[in-house]
């Protein structure tokens, strides 16, 4: 069954929180993490554009997504 457009932002806003709090070790200067770093910066990209909508605080995103995932 097809998913709303809202359905589908809470499913990704719950995921990347996923992927981020697994990810919070990475940092850009150990060679053997580069690639978990592009992830999690890639994550923390789509999060912050999920920010922009209306609803997004409403629905888990109320807080600073740079502070709590630092890259």
């Amino acid at each position: 069954m097809k998913k709303t457009a809202e359905e589908v932002l809470l499913d990704m806003i719950d995921l990347f929180i996923c992927y981020l709090t697994e990810l919070n070790g990475a940092r850009a200067d150990a060679q053997e993490s580069q690639f978990a770093y592009g992830e999690k910066t890639a994550y923390v990209e789509c999060l912050e554009l999920i920010s922009q909508w209306k609803k997004a605080e409403k629905h888990g995103l109320d807080f600073c997504i740079e502070e709590r995932f630092p890259l």
